[in-house]
């Protein structure tokens, strides 16, 4: 991917998340764990088909496996009434959206690797997410995804 977008800084209100949760053991168990679990989630929640209110997000833990949420925000018309909760924290966020689905995991790597080592920020000890505009009956992404990555405020000169 040679033309990296910039990310741009939004400040975000805490958002309460509610979804089915799955841990895995690798990148690779969870690049084809992770669409079946949308497959599941969306057959269980079918109204959600469509909705453009879509989060995958992935909690802090010490484990070194990856904990990740398929889910809509708690409260929203699309309230799902069961499920695993995960809060994404009030703050400030490095975002960029990927119009092409198929280069996201080119994009975190570039943004957790690259970016922000060279950015002057620090990551914030919070969970990271992707907002997804629709997800397929396949379990993938349709359209735009926004990467959000949690930053740590900046230090008052």
């Amino acid at each position: 991917m040679a033309d990296r977008p910039s990310p741009v800084f939004r400040t975000a209100d805490e958002v309460l998340l509610i979804g089915t949760m799955a841990i895995y053991n690798s990148q690779v168990d969870a690049s084809e764990g992770i669409p079946q679990q949308w497959r599941s989630f969306l057959m269980t929640h079918p109204a959600l088909n469509g909705s453009s209110n879509l989060y995958g997000a992935s909690p802090c833990t010490n484990d070194r496996k990856i904990h990740y949420l398929a889910g809509v925000a708690h409260g929203s018309s699309e309230t799902v009434v069961d499920g695993e909760h995960l809060s994404l924290a009030a703050g400030e966020y490095a975002v960029v959206q990927v119009n092409d689905p198929a280069s996201l995991r080119d994009t975190w790597t570039w943004l957790l690797g690259t970016w922000l080592a060279t950015s002057g920020r620090l990551e914030k000890n919070a969970p990271e997410f992707e907002r997804y505009a629709n997800i397929s009956e396949t379990g993938t992404p349709i359209g735009p995804v926004e990467i959000w990555i949690p930053l740590e405020p900046l230090p008052n000169n």
